[in-house]
């Protein structure tokens, strides 16, 4: 024995649409996982300026990986305890620290990575800055930006030769060196590595690292011993406490917040619509239902519709008909009159011709087949089984 299942035509349709889509849905998902895949695979490079791994113009990569060729190990950090942890694994060796945004630190900062040995660079750094770790330079002003030739006889700009140099200038008094007219600074320190100050960082960058001397500058300032810490530091690295947003607010804030509050419940309360408890209204007329099948019977016999007045308001009865006596909404007029029939004790005959039998020739005939429809459906819900089947 076998059973045939209909298949509806709109989950055929769908079928038919998903086995034709289906190939560049299958495209659409590699292409993304290859993208995917080689974003997650593929060397990540940062964009920001200075940073040892950016390949964009004002960034740092190619000096970086020059100075891990001549054997300098580059170790990036953009936080300052990482800065202090990779201080402390290269001591012994000895290393430099390069900071390229020191007015983002805090003189105990400052301090804690001079006080570490180590060699210091700093990238146009303020007099807050300079204050913390020298007294033996500050600025001086600004030049335009340009090459310069060093015009002093310290080894590693003299070395160098011409130069990138302008933006802030430095002034220097007591064992403090400058050159390139103000834009490089070098300090020789008691008991730490030397600290130099550079006011042109531009000559680290890819854009113009290999011009002038700017790359053999930046190589002999920062490949001066073993190991370099790049430390980038972040401006949300902060070493002050954390000030509640409460105590940033005036006084009088929050107690205007609670007065425009209570001014605007003060203003509903008082322009605020009112309804008092519903009220019982009683109609000015009730229609029975006879007389609203009649009044629809007389409307399609005035517009000249008989038959089709008929048809609908047959149509209607069935409807309530084949619930009331509890047969299926697709139930032949047969089975709904002999049900009908055998409630109302009516006879059958007599019952089909009122559910389906000839069209009203006139309107009175119309108007006497609603009334009848309505007095069927009042017999057929005042019977005892209906009034059964209704409390079940």
């Amino acid at each position: 024995m076998s059973t045939v299942l209909d298949v509806p035509a709109a989950d055929a349709g769908a079928a038919a649409g998903w086995r034709r889509w289906r190939g560049l849905v299958a495209l659409g998902v590699g292409v993304v996982a290859v993208l995917l895949l080689l974003a997650l695979l593929g060397p990540r490079t940062s964009e920001e300026a200075l940073a040892p791994d950016s390949v964009a113009p004002d960034g740092a990569r190619a000096v970086a990986r020059v100075l891990a060729e001549q054997g300098v190990e580059v170790t990036e950090a953009r936080s300052f305890a990482g800065a202090t942890r990779a201080l402390e694994g290269a001591r012994a060796r000895g290393a430099t620290v390069l900071v390229t945004q020191p007015d983002l630190l805090s003189a105990a900062r400052l301090r804690t990575l001079s006080a570490s040995g180590a060699d210091l660079v700093l990238l146009r750094p303020g007099d807050a800055a300079l204050a913390a770790l020298t007294p033996d330079v500050r600025r001086a002003g600004s030049a335009a930006a340009g090459d310069r030739a060093p015009g002093c006889e310290v080894a590693d700009p003299a070395a160098a030769g011409t130069a990138r140099a302008g933006g802030p200038t430095y002034a220097g008094t007591g064992d403090a060196r400058t050159c390139y007219g103000g834009s490089y600074a070098r300090v020789e320190r008691s008991g730490a590595g030397p600290l130099t100050v550079l006011g042109q960082p531009a000559l680290l960058t890819n854009r113009w690292a290999d011009r002038e001397g700017n790359g053999t500058l930046a190589l002999r300032t920062l490949g001066a011993q073993p190991e370099l810490v790049w430390y980038l530091p972040d401006p949300l690295d902060t070493d002050s406490p954390t000030v509640p947003l409460l105590d940033l607010v005036p006084r009088w804030f929050l107690p205007a917040v609670a007065l425009v509050l209570l001014s605007a419940v003060v203003a509903v309360l008082w322009r605020g619509r009112r309804l008092g408890r519903l009220v019982e209204e009683p109609l000015p007329v009730v229609v029975r239902a006879a007389e609203t099948v009649e009044g629809h019977g007389r409307l399609y016999a005035s517009a000249g519709a008989s038959g089709r007045a008929a048809d609908e308001l047959r149509r209607a009865t069935l409807r309530r008909l084949r619930g009331w006596v509890g047969l299926d909404p697709r139930a032949p007029v047969q089975d709904v009159a002999d049900q009908v029939a055998w409630l109302t004790g009516r006879p059958a005959p007599a019952v089909r011709e009122l559910l389906a039998g000839t069209s009203p020739r006139d309107d009175p005939a119309l108007v006497r087949l609603a009334l009848e429809l309505d007095t069927l459906e009042d017999d057929v819900r005042g019977t005892p089984s209906r009034r059964l089947d209704a409390g079940q």
